[in-house]
């Protein structure tokens, strides 16, 4: 199933910077603001298995009714899919707690100072958090059914938690079938992982001496029977339209229409293409193709890394060029791309590459708009 776009990469991009404003997260020792970004709006797809190595611990308590089982397997579902790197991080920034109120025994997923996820194990009222500017976003897009969303979710009118006030809203389903409907749709699930990751980012986690990993690992047990069916995901998109290929350039035959250095001309062009072949055998070395173009638009270079992540370069030539002229060229022919393959529902990394050192004032611009320059040499990102 297709699923139309109801993003940009502008959002992510924006993400990106407001994660970025926390640099002393403890979640930055485990990943970075650009893969959270990215992971945020990902397709929704279970992670790899070896991500999904739960806690060496055997489950504990007994056998569970029915009603127990699927609230447990919804923990463990809405874990492995919404939690950031769950494993890693899991008793150090975010935890499964179980706790009795009334006689009645309540499962909680904390993260930072707030419970994103609550419900009872006997199934009656599920409660979560999502991202406000995410599920608006959706709606404004039609990419929710308002209708059915309605019928099945109930909003709070009124929002009881200080944290992230005003950038969250509050959400109740009925049954545990109701909350995975909501759950599995991309948008909303998009909206959980946002508002979970900015928890992260914000901090303030202070329940190690509660954690219990046998918890988790009975979440886990649950949800790999219980949950039996994947969410809605597209088919993985290509990482280019066609192989790359040199261009040939012969001086003598170049037109005298134009004045200019054929001969600088033609060592432009040399150096172009052995600064694209530079890129496309450094990341076929670790078992990555790089091609040409994506989605139609004309990138230079384009690939995917091991977990998806879509990347696109727009190479520059120095040779015989002003520096300044050829940068700004390139980035505004790579914001170009960007913005058209984000119309197009695919969220890009772009990077600039050039064939000599810069003014440093350059990578601070190609930073402010999210675009990572690489100078010939340097370490590629999406390598492992």
């Amino acid at each position: 199933m297709q699923i139309e776009p109801w993003w940009t990469a502008d959002d992510v991009a924006n993400v990106e910077k407001d994660l970025a404003r926390h640099p002393k997260a403890g979640l930055w020792s485990h990943t970075s603001p650009a893969e959270m970004a990215h992971w945020v709006f990902a397709d929704p797809a279970l992670p790899a298995a070896g991500e999904l190595a739960a806690p060496r611990v055997e489950p504990s308590g007994g056998s569970l009714d029915e009603p127990a089982r699927a609230a447990w397997a919804l923990a463990g579902w809405y874990i492995q899919m919404t939690v950031p790197k769950p494993v890693e991080t899991d008793g150090k920034l975010w935890f499964l707690n179980q706790r009795r109120i009334r006689g009645r025994s309540l499962l909680r997923v904390t993260l930072g100072r707030l419970e994103t996820l609550w419900l009872y194990e006997d199934g009656d009222g599920i409660n979560f958090h999502l991202d406000k500017f995410a599920v608006e976003t959706a709606f404004d897009a039609g990419a929710i059914d308002e209708e059915a969303w309605a019928a099945r979710v109930a909003e709070y009118e009124n929002d009881p938690y200080d944290t992230l006030r005003g950038e969250k809203i509050g959400c109740v389903c009925d049954t545990v079938d109701d909350a995975l409907w909501a759950l599995r749709q991309p948008p909303v699930l998009a909206a959980a992982r946002l508002i979970n990751v900015k928890c992260l980012a914000a901090g303030g986690f202070s329940f190690q001496r509660l954690h219990q990993p046998e918890r988790l690992a009975r979440a886990w047990s649950a949800a790999a029977v219980y949950v039996d069916s994947p969410p809605l995901r597209p088919e993985p998109a290509p990482a280019f339209d066609r192989p790359y290929r040199s261009a040939t350039v012969d001086p003598a035959a170049l037109t005298d229409i134009r004045a200019f250095d054929k001969q600088a001309y033609a060592a432009g062009c040399d150096e172009h293409d052995r600064l694209s072949r530079w890129l496309i055998d450094t990341l076929a070395a670790t078992g990555t193709s790089v091609g040409t173009g994506l989605a139609g638009v004309p990138v230079d270079l384009a690939w995917q890394d091991a977990d998806g992540r879509q990347y696109i370069a727009e190479v520059k030539s120095l040779v015989g060029a002003s520096p300044a002229e050829q940068l700004r060229l390139g980035l505004g022919q790579v914001l170009e791309y960007r913005h058209l393959l984000s119309l197009a529902g695919r969220a890009v990394t772009p990077i600039l590459l050039t064939s000599a050192p810069v003014d440093a004032v350059w990578r601070d611009i190609c930073r402010e708009n999210c675009v990572t320059l690489v100078v010939d040499g340097d370490p590629l990102p999406g390598r492992p």
